[in-house]
C-alpha cells in the first residue's frame, strides 16, 4: 500500500521532470534565437517554441506550488489538478491552431497524465 508521502513524492517528481523538460526545450529555442544568421522562418519557429515551452513550464510550476508543495491533503491535490486539466480543455478552442491553444493543450495532456497515473485505479 502506498503511503501519502510516497504518493506526494511521486507526484512531485513527475511535476519536476515535466517542468525541467519544458524549461530545457525553452532554453534550446532561446539558443536558436541568439544565432546571427537565422532565417525569419527559423526565428519565428524558435520564438513560438520558446513561448510555448515557457508557458507550459510556468503553468506546471504554479500548479505544483499551489497543490503538491502547499501541504494540501491528497484529495485536494487531486481536485486541483483535475480542475486545471478541465479548465485547459474547456476554456478555449484547443484545435484553433493559435499559440495559446497549443500551450493549453500541452498543459491539459500533461495534467491528464497525472490524473491517470496517480488518481485513477
Amino acid at each position: 500500500m502506498e503511503t501519502k508521502e510516497t504518493k506526494l513524492d511521486a507526484i512531485r517528481a513527475a511535476f519536476e521532470q515535466d517542468i525541467n523538460d519544458y524549461a530545457n526545450r525553452a532554453e534550446e529555442a532561446f539558443a536558436k534565437l541568439e544565432k546571427m544568421n537565422i532565417s525569419p522562418e527559423e526565428y519565428k519557429k524558435a520564438n513560438w517554441t520558446f513561448g510555448l515551452n515557457n508557458y507550459v513550464a510556468a503553468y506546471l510550476r504554479k500548479v505544483k506550488e499551489y497543490t503538491v508543495d502547499s501541504g494540501e491533503p491528497i484529495k485536494r491535490i487531486e481536485s486541483r489538478i483535475r480542475l486545471h486539466a478541465y479548465q485547459q480543455h474547456t476554456k478555449g478552442t484547443l484545435d484553433d491552431k493559435q499559440e495559446i491553444s497549443v500551450a493549453q493543450a500541452a498543459v491539459a495532456v500533461t495534467l491528464d497524465g497525472y490524473v491517470a497515473k496517480f488518481f485513477e485505479a
